[in-house]
This record gives C-alpha cells, structure tokens and sequence, in this order.
C-alpha cells in the first residue's frame, strides 16, 4: 500500500503540477519512473494523451468494475477527449489534481464516474527513459 499524503494539497500548475504530475509522483512511490510528456497548449483540439501513451508506458485496461486500489482512471471532465487522470485509492475514492484546484482525494461519485473513459492497471516493470 503506498503512502500518498505527501501528495495531497498540491496546488495546480499545468505542465508542472496537473494530474498527469500527480500519476508520476504516485508511481515514484512505489519505484516505477513513469515518462514525462509535454502538455498540449490547447486541450479542446488535441487527442487523450492518456489514452494513446498509457499502454506504452507499461499500463494495461481493466474492466471498471475490476477496479483496484493503484488503478489509474482516465476521465473525460470538460474537454472533448478524456483528458484527466486519478488514482483509485480504494474505499470508492480517488486521488486527484483537478484544473485550477488542490490535489486531493475525493469520493469516486457519480459525476466522475461518469466521466470514466478507461481504466488502467500498470503491468510491468520499470518503464524510466
């Protein structure tokens, strides 16, 4: 089980402090170096990173309801593609770093359930460049 309140009250800085920031400092925690990537300056007319890079950086999909704590759930919340991440901390939370907000854990209520694109379980080893 790794310890994520180090992680918690982080204030948002795209590209520096974001969800995707959040992810990589969470996988740290457990010894895998996930890739940075640099951000789209424009998240209305770009892809989902998340859905393009998760599978190369060692993540595999796993059913919703198959869910485990450590699971990274990709979300579509305002942008036309899923173009936010959380961690499932269990107990139906989840760890998050929304726009322009604290990171924080939240309850995995109906709005973000909702907005649930995929879910990903990380499935290797060590993925640093």
């Amino acid at each position: 089980m790794v310890n994520y309140r180090s992680l918690i009250g982080k204030e948002f800085v795209y590209g520096t402090q974001d969800c995707f920031t959040l992810i990589r400092d969470y996988y740290r925690l457990r010894g895998v170096l996930l890739p940075d990537f640099d951000r789209p300056d424009d998240l209305e007319t770009t892809s989902s990173i998340f859905l393009e890079q998760a599978e190369l950086c060692g993540f595999r999909p796993v059913d919703f309801n198959s869910r485990k704590v450590g699971d990274m759930v990709i979300m579509k919340l305002m942008t036309r593609t899923p173009m936010h991440a959380a961690i499932y901390v269990g107990a139906d939370k989840i760890l998050h770093q929304r726009f322009n907000s604290l990171s924080a854990v939240e309850p995995f209520g109906r709005y973000y359930r909702q907005s649930v694109a995929a879910v990903y379980r990380y499935a290797t080893g060590d993925v640093s460049r």
